[in-house]
């Protein structure tokens, strides 16, 4: 894992559909996200923490730079 960053919602638009956290991972490679995804230690805190969840929503996804 590259970075880790998390935020509650701070939107006006109403948008979220009940969604109030997000949890951004970076990694370099998608196969370093299945090397986290299968990792022991992550397993174990996500079965831990997943009876807390209402719902969860996960996407993996390759970012674009957008030149201003």
């Amino acid at each position: 894992m590259k970075s880790f960053r998390w935020g509650t919602d701070a939107g006006i638009e109403n948008l979220t559909e009940g969604y109030t956290h997000v949890f951004e991972s970076t990694f370099e490679t998608t196969q370093g996200i299945a090397e986290y995804v299968a990792h022991p230690a992550h397993i174990e805190y996500s079965n831990l923490l997943a009876p807390a969840l209402e719902k969860v929503l996960a996407m993996d996804y390759q970012s674009n730079i957008v030149q201003l």
